[in-house]
């Protein structure tokens, strides 16, 4: 199965706009879920691209499919059923740092049953981010 294409940065403003549905997930600074908050790193974007590069190389199942100007894209692959979510994470220069907002989708399916959720959830807790 070939590699998703990474998409560009406005694409996944895109993604981020559309919100959180059955069988995926975004962040939004008005979630209520913590897990669907942006957050911030205090680094600046290239090292903080960087840094969630290197996190995403210790969650098992995951990994980092391409990067470009503030986008790293991102699968997850389950153990039983090899299903594969991807995972769109996109990094802009903030004040402190880098704001990061992430969005995970299932590439099948109707409902996920959380797991976009648990995804963006072991997103930041590799990071050290989780609230």
């Amino acid at each position: 199965m070939a590699s998703p294409r990474v998409p560009t940065s406005d694409e996944v403003r895109v993604l981020l706009a559309r919100g959180s549905g059955s069988n995926f997930a975004a962040t939004s600074p008005a979630a209520s879920d913590p897990r669907l908050r942006p957050r911030l790193l205090s680094l600046a974007p290239e090292a903080a691209g960087e840094q969630v590069a290197r996190a995403i190389t210790g969650i098992r199942g995951w990994r980092v499919v391409g990067r470009r100007d503030g986008v790293v894209q991102a699968t997850r692959t389950t153990r039983v059923f090899r299903l594969v979510d991807d995972i769109s994470i996109l990094l802009e220069a903030a004040a402190g740092g880098t704001a990061v907002s992430a969005r995970s989708a299932s590439r099948i399916g109707r409902s996920d049953f959380g797991q976009n959720r648990r995804n963006l959830g072991e997103l930041w807790q590799a990071l050290g981010l989780q609230e």
